[in-house]
């Protein structure tokens, strides 16, 4: 009994609070009615409008009513999330539906965030540039850091154009790097703490993970410079560990690497081309190995798919193509050229032998001079000679002179270029 009439006497007061609580929110709820009221934007610059309808108004009511079941914050009133209403930040929104949000008016961006010593609201012009180039960029979501700029396109009048036609987009703000007196513009900066944090990272299925264009540089490693690139899986790759590379049409410039870590360069034609700095255990790009007899015509040694017929020798004035000999002969599949002797055997009459890249023109050299009496036993000099590239990689070609003569040919070799 004494528990309850205590509480009966505490009863007054909690109904004496309530109604005190109700009363203040009817009041305010009046007074958001009777009178616009403040921007709660924090600049001071807007103004507010009342609520106006009768949705707005059930709102505030039920807030009154509930009132002292919880805090409420009446200046937050949204209208509902849906297709062609206002989405205010601050408000739980219903997530039932695509809201879709879209610029009406003037091309501007759905948000834009300035930084400091930007004049706000920097945006593009109403209306396009009058001369080329017109089109303008306007993004999603933009970004302009302190003391950034737009820049301008056209002229007659020239307007301020958003850089580039991706969604979110970050115009460059001026800084000084620690311990530097040139300021930077930096569209977007990217920052990952530790050892291995990722500053940017960018990925696709089949195209470009990262892309820079700029009439300077476009894709800088600063700091200590380094720069990491994972090896090509085995199924990409000739010779697994080891390249070249064998899909087929990089573009006219590519690097990738092998599993061994070495770098491969590619040209025009689809060419693979080895990086000889990154072999620190053949500084020179030269590979001595067993020698090998590559070509010999008196036996049809090496000569298939050549076009000269069995133990036939060359014609004159006729170029040869001979090979591929990458992979075969212990010359590797990266071999890009060789080092050896070529001879002339069995010649009819004195003369010369070129022996150049496959695929390329006769050079006004020769390789080997020769005269008799020394035809049976032959005449040789030694011989520098690269592949030839794209359809003739790994192949070289022959040439005798062009004077009624004929003549075997023999090539040794004693060592490759990679």
């Amino acid at each position: 009994m004494g528990r309850s009439r205590a509480g009966a006497r505490r009863q007054p007061d909690k109904v004496a609070r309530l109604t005190a609580q109700v009363a203040e929110l009817t009041a305010r709820l009046e007074a958001l009615e009777a009178s616009p009221r403040a921007s709660e934007n924090g600049n001071g610059t807007g103004r507010d409008k009342a609520p106006q309808s009768r949705r707005d108004l059930l709102k505030l009511a039920g807030a009154a009513a509930a009132g002292a079941a919880g805090s409420i914050v009446l200046g937050a009133i949204p209208a509902a999330a849906t297709q062609g209403s206002a989405l205010l930040m601050g408000t739980a929104n219903d997530a039932t539906g695509t809201t879709d949000i879209f610029p009406t008016g003037a091309p501007a961006p759905l948000m834009q965030a300035t930084g400091q010593n930007v004049s706000p609201t920097t945006t593009v012009a109403a209306t396009a540039s009058t001369t080329s180039p017109t089109l303008q960029s306007i993004p999603l979501i933009g970004a302009i850091g302190p003391g950034g700029t737009l820049p301008l396109i056209g002229n007659n009048p020239a307007v301020p154009d958003y850089p580039g036609y991706a969604p979110i987009q970050g115009v460059g703000g001026s800084t000084i790097p620690p311990g530097e007196n040139l300021a930077h513009s930096e569209g977007i900066n990217g920052w990952g703490a530790g050892s291995i944090g990722i500053g940017v990272t960018g990925e696709s299925d089949k195209g470009y993970g990262v892309v820079g264009g700029s009439g300077g540089i476009d894709i800088a490693a600063l700091g200590l410079g380094r720069v990491l690139q994972n090896s090509l899986p085995d199924e990409m790759l000739s010779s697994p560990p080891a390249g070249p590379p064998k899909y087929n049409n990089p573009n006219d410039f590519e690097q990738v690497r092998d599993s061994n870590g070495v770098l491969w360069l590619s040209g025009v034609g689809g060419a693979w081309r080895r990086d000889n700095s990154l072999r620190v255990d053949i500084p020179t790009g030269l590979a001595a190995f067993t020698p090998a007899r590559l070509i010999d015509t008196r036996s049809s040694t090496g000569t298939a798919g050549s076009g000269l017929g069995a133990n036939a020798p060359l014609q004159p004035g006729v170029t040869y193509i001979f090979g591929p000999f990458t992979n075969s002969n212990g010359l590797p599949p990266d071999a890009v050229g060789i080092v050896g002797n070529l001879t002339a055997v069995g010649f009819t009459g004195a003369g010369f032998i070129t022996i150049f890249p496959a695929g390329v023109a006769v050079p006004p050299t020769s390789s080997v001079n020769f005269a008799p009496p020394f035809a049976s036993t032959g005449w040789a000099n030694a011989c520098t000679v690269g592949f030839g590239t794209g359809a003739n990689a790994g192949k070289i070609s022959i040439r005798l002179s062009n004077n009624g003569i004929t003549s075997h040919v023999i090539l040794d070799v004693t060592a490759y270029l990679q």
